[in-house]
């Protein structure tokens, strides 16, 4: 019976062992990652690589504020991992953009994607993330991206506005603004110019819906597309000139709308008022426009050239500039808001799973950063959409320094002068 006894001792304490090597060796097997990957989906070279530019620059500023605090806090792992940037250039091209959305998916593992600037190729690009990871899109205004129904849309999410957001101010801009000035007993007589892409055509569709369901007093007299690869824009701004308008709504990127109100303006004659959107809100668009920006409009949610008007505008910009030697733009200032919302939603999670990840943003309910929100808190909707404070701003040439510096003139809260009509307008009709 000893021996028997003893050889169960022996067996118990051999299990024992095995045991105890199993706890230790699975705790070993908990490998705490060196970096957390996101993915930058961004034209980083291309026809909009100053905008691409930007936003790296600005993702750049955001991951190194957040490093510096030692990265995020991750539950699972019991401490803070930095970040890792990984870029992915679309070069504005949907395949492109497709190729670079995979590789940061399968070939990077990104746990985010963050950006997204031309609708079209974030449309494209959307469907190999579909239901994979999560997508905090900081450019890519059609309503299209968030409310498409032929792919899976819960990891989607806009911070940004929408087509929708901003054609609708710019519109009763154009009617409490403009029309008391030049059409007080008529329609106002309105010329769209647009990309003959997802985002003009979203612009394009958000208008007409938007003056036929509210029966705005506005007459469209004119709707010109253009290839995206265009940059002679004579004969498309003669044929607008000739229907006489009292106002031009133009929809597209920072070159080809700069050359918009120059070839109207110096070559055409077309002496009215131009109205662009937001994504032009870049240094390059100041640059490219000069003195023909004097008087012209642009509508944005970020500016950085205009009088501050929210208290983190002045040390972003200070630390932007110390940075990188130049003025940053709305789209990287979208994005660093991007990096942090990213962030904030994986700390909240407590995991790098991506669908763990996803829920936290969709829950977010946080004090608003570089873009204003109306309520003053990023929430995001039924559709994954955020609701921005849009404003209106007004350029004027200083001869003195040879400079074109904006000011907001709508809404109220924000502005700093009343809007005026440029010095060389023309009442159309």
């Amino acid at each position: 019976m000893k021996g028997i006894n003893g050889k169960i001792l022996i067996v118990v304490l051999i299990l024992a062992a095995i045991i105890a090597a199993g706890c230790a060796g699975s705790s070993e097997e908990v490998t705490v990652p060196g970096s957390i990957k996101i993915g930058l989906v961004a034209p980083l070279s291309g026809g909009a690589s100053d905008v691409g530019k930007d936003m790296r620059q600005a993702a750049i500023l955001a991951i190194e504020e957040i490093n510096a605090d030692g990265g995020v806090y991750v539950s699972e792992y019991g401490k803070k991992i930095p970040l890792e940037l990984v870029d992915g250039d679309t070069q504005t091209s949907p395949t492109e953009g497709v190729t670079a959305v995979e590789r940061l998916i399968t070939n990077e593992n990104v746990v985010v994607l963050v950006g997204g600037f031309s609708s079209g190729v974030t449309l494209a690009n959307q469907v190999p993330a579909a239901g994979k990871v999560p997508y905090i899109i900081t450019g890519a205004s059609s309503s299209q991206v968030t409310r498409r129904t032929e792919v899976d849309t819960s990891y989607f999410f806009h911070y940004c506005s929408t087509t929708d957001d901003y054609s609708q101010p710019i519109l009763q801009f154009f009617v409490d603004e403009l029309k008391p000035l030049v059409a007080a007993d008529r329609d106002l007589r309105l010329a769209l110019i647009f990309r003959d892409d997802a985002y003009g055509k979203g612009v394009i569709d958000s208008s007409v819906v938007y003056i036929e369901e509210n029966n705005l007093p506005i007459e469209l007299v004119a709707q010109q597309k253009y290839p995206v690869s265009e940059t002679d824009f004579h004969a498309y701004l003669t044929k607008i000139a000739d229907a006489k308008p009292d106002a031009v709504y133009t929809v597209g990127f920072v070159k080809d709308t700069a050359s918009i109100y120059i070839q109207g303006q110096r070559d055409v004659g077309l002496n009215t008022v131009y109205m662009a959107v937001e994504c032009n809100e870049d240094p390059a668009f100041y640059e490219l426009l000069g003195k023909w920006g004097d008087g012209q409009l642009l509508e944005s949610k970020f500016a950085p050239y205009a009088p501050e008007y929210t208290e983190l505008m002045g040390p972003y910009k200070e630390a932007y500039t110390a940075k990188w030697g130049v003025m940053p733009g709305m789209m990287g200032a979208d994005t660093y808001d991007g990096i942090y919302l990213a962030a904030l939603a994986i700390e909240r999670a407590g995991t790098l799973d991506r669908t763990d990840v996803k829920d936290a943003i969709k829950q977010t309910n946080a004090s608003e950063m570089l873009i204003l929100m109306d309520g003053g808190n990023i929430v995001f909707d039924e559709y994954n959409e955020i609701s921005p404070k849009i404003f209106i701003e007004q350029m004027f040439w200083n001869e003195e320094t040879e400079e074109l510096i904006p000011v907001i003139v709508l809404p109220e809260n924000l502005k700093s002068q009343d809007f005026v009509l440029p010095e060389n307008y023309e009442i159309g009709g």
